[in-house]
């Protein structure tokens, strides 16, 4: 799984991010592709007898995680469970990737060993064998290098695995029966909808499709969600206005919408007086970490189409709790962030022992306190806190520290007024923690393990500043995202990226057959470990597929 908080990883996320966010919309090559590329509208499986389509999201993390999904929609017949019994259901002649196919950024290398790797050993491209149909969504990740290798990737007609990719553009229009359409849209990175992309859709509905058509809307992200719950999104207004201009002013319906870009299941419908249902899925756990589900609103308000209820999350909200309390294991599945914090913890113990020696007549901040108790804390404080404000090193420490995690607060994911107010205090606490643990190492070296003499003791503040002090600021983020998380609602992306969970994933098979669409929401708890024996690769771990709650059935008349 991704490291998201290796220092080297942080970084160049980061800068990606800005850049991207900041030159995307100049450098927008969907206009580019538009003007190059013939109009393609994708009817051919409208004439079958019926439709099997896989909707599966946010792959290319974990091989683990995304090689067991790749192997579960590729089998020929799937024995999903339901309750006491099973399911058996064929593999899916279309498979729509609805984002972010790949972490962490897109470079080729990185597709090529998270995306395409995975699926080709899945299943490979044999003469006379199955083979299927592969369409994809860019998300946000898939857009950090302006969709260069998307491009090349899912737009030129290429096999990947027993697959093959067929769209032209970054957007397109699947018919999968005499009335029903999926329409998958690029939003951008927040940024306005191409005109290209909106004259595209205007041609499929003026020119192809009939008043009363049924429309399946497939999105990068769940900006529903995003709506109820963030202070600032714009990719809603967006959404708002694709669907009133294009679906609902030229009298198509709309009876579905999907996104993934989080990775959970959450399910939410509403039923219209009409007694006609509108569904919204998130679907995002083709392979990338979980997200949490127990932030997740149990109704939306104020939506375009009404109010919608949440009928379904896997994990269960209880469940997804209890697995917040792995952030107290935060040390553990970070150390290159650990030892960043430990880096940070020695270079504050060298430069208040350098500050504290420039008079000859005055002992060195280390030797003022190491015989301070317990009792004498306050005292201690003051002492370093003096030393602490007549070192430059320190000061800029403490700024860096105040500024970063300030910035680093997930002010954006709650309406709470001061909610950045967290991200001081945190910043504060660290530098409180540095303070107090150079004390106690003092303390204890002289009190304790009789370490006398200034090269010993500096020699074992320095180890201990850097293991221990480590150790412990690792752990200090860890509590942070825990509190922030259970207690202020922020947080959900660092809080369970840190943990790296590869296990509750999940896609969507849906079967169009009868003026009647049946969509079965397959979770499987436990990925498998899979290692390469023999020049194959193999598991002895068991996929166990069940469905995550009763088919959704959606009458197509």
């Amino acid at each position: 799984m991704v490291g998201w908080f290796d220092v080297e990883q942080l970084a160049g996320t980061g800068i990606r991010a800005v850049l991207s966010s900041v030159f995307g919309a100049y450098a927008d090559k969907r206009e580019t592709i538009a003007s190059i590329n013939e109009i393609e509208i994708y009817d051919e499986y409208s004439t079958a007898n019926e439709v099997w389509l896989d909707y599966i999201s946010d792959t290319g993390d974990g091989f683990n995680s995304t090689f067991t999904m790749a192997k579960t929609i590729a089998k020929d017949q799937l024995q999903v469970k339901t309750g006491n019994s099973e399911l058996t259901l064929p593999r899916a002649k279309v498979v729509v990737f609805g984002g972010d196919q790949v972490y962490p950024t897109p470079a080729r290398e990185t597709y090529q060993n998270k995306f395409i790797g995975p699926l080709e050993a899945a299943a490979p491209w044999v003469k006379g064998g199955k083979e299927a149909d592969m369409f994809a969504v860019p998300g946000n990740h898939d857009w950090y290098d302006g969709l260069t290798s998307f491009i090349k990737l899912f737009c030129q007609k290429r096999w990947i695995g027993s697959w093959q990719t067929k769209q032209n553009r970054t957007y397109f229009a699947l018919k999968l029966t005499k009335n029903t359409w999926l329409w998958a849209i690029d939003i951008q990175l927040e940024a306005d909808i191409d005109q290209p992309q909106l004259c595209y859709f205007d041609y499929v509905a003026l020119h192809r499709m009939q008043k009363g058509d049924k429309i399946i809307l497939c999105s990068a992200e769940p900006s529903w969600v995003n709506h109820t719950s963030k202070r600032e999104d714009k990719t809603y207004q967006n959404l708002e206005f694709f669907q009133k201009k294009y679906i609902a002013d030229k009298g198509m319906e709309q009876i579905l919408t999907l996104a993934g870009d989080l990775h959970h299941y959450a399910h939410y419908a509403q039923v219209t007086a009409s007694g006609a249902t509108h569904h919204k899925i998130t679907s995002g756990g083709g392979g990338a970490f979980m997200h949490p589900t127990h932030h997740l609103p149990e109704k939306l308000v104020n939506m375009q189409e009404g109010d919608f209820n949440l009928k379904k999350t896997f994990p269960e909200k209880s469940v997804s709790r209890k697995m917040a309390f792995g952030d107290l294991l935060f040390p553990f599945y970070n150390t290159s962030f650990g030892f960043f914090m430990a880096s940070i913890y020695l270079i504050m113990a060298w430069s208040l022992f350098i500050a504290s020696s420039f008079d000859a007549h005055t002992p060195d901040i280390f030797d003022q306190i190491k015989t301070l108790g317990v009792s004498d804390i306050s005292c201690a404080y003051r002492r370093l806190g003096f030393t602490f404000f007549h070192s430059p090193t320190a000061v800029i420490i403490m700024l860096i520290f105040a500024f970063g995690f300030y910035k680093f607060c997930d002010v954006n994911s709650s309406k709470r007024k001061f909610i950045g107010v967290l991200g001081l205090v945190h910043g504060l606490l660290h530098i409180l923690l540095m303070l107090l643990a150079l004390w106690a190492f003092t303390y204890v070296n002289h009190t304790i393990l009789g370490i006398t003499g200034t090269i010993n003791m500096s020699i074992a503040l320095s180890l201990e500043a850097f293991f221990i002090g480590g150790f412990f600021a690792c752990m200090l983020m860890g509590i942070y995202l825990l509190v922030s998380n259970l207690v202020f609602g922020i947080h959900d992306n660092e809080a369970f990226s840190a943990m790296k969970i590869a296990g509750y994933k999940n896609f969507l098979r849906m079967h169009f057959k009868d003026d009647q669409l049946t969509i079965y929401p397959i979770g499987i708890k436990k990925t498998a470990r899979w290692k390469f024996v023999n020049n194959d690769l193999k598991t002895t771990d068991t996929i166990s597929p069940e469905l995550i709650e009763a088919p959704i059935i959606i009458n197509l008349k």
